[in-house]
């Protein structure tokens, strides 16, 4: 009888010990996970920040990238990411500018060097007079 009660007390002391090994590490991989300093170097700053998007389809999509000073215009799909453009000028995309903020489709135009329509500048100027008054 002695001898399976040591047998039971040897098995449940090597579980116990297993267990907590697994606890210990999985507590590892969370807190490297929370505190690591993947985001960047340079004081938590994103290396990569989304500017813009515009949904082609349900699946399809523009994304204006800023890629620490280059700002990239890609294009994703199900089964690809394509870059379409890079863009060398600065641009403000604060929206504190004396003009109304622009939308995609008209930053996208003004980039490709093509005028805005008259459209698009009635609604532009509509939208910054009803903003003033």
């Amino acid at each position: 009888m002695n001898t399976s009660s040591d047998i039971w007390f040897a098995f449940i002391k090597t579980f116990s010990m297993l267990f907590l090994v697994l606890a210990v590490i999985i507590l590892v991989f969370y807190f490297i996970r929370k505190f690591s300093t993947a985001k960047g170097v340079k004081g938590g700053k994103d290396f990569i920040k989304v500017l813009s998007m515009h949904h082609l389809s349900p699946k399809e999509k523009l994304v204006l990238l800023d890629v620490l000073v280059d700002t990239i215009l890609i294009c994703v799909t199900p089964t690809n990411i394509s870059k379409i453009s890079s863009i060398d000028t600065d641009m403000d995309f604060s929206g504190q500018g004396s003009e109304a903020p622009l939308n995609f489709k008209d930053f996208l135009s003004r980039k490709l060097g093509k005028p805005m329509s008259n459209k698009n500048r009635a609604d532009k100027n509509l939208t910054t007079q009803t903003k003033e008054g």
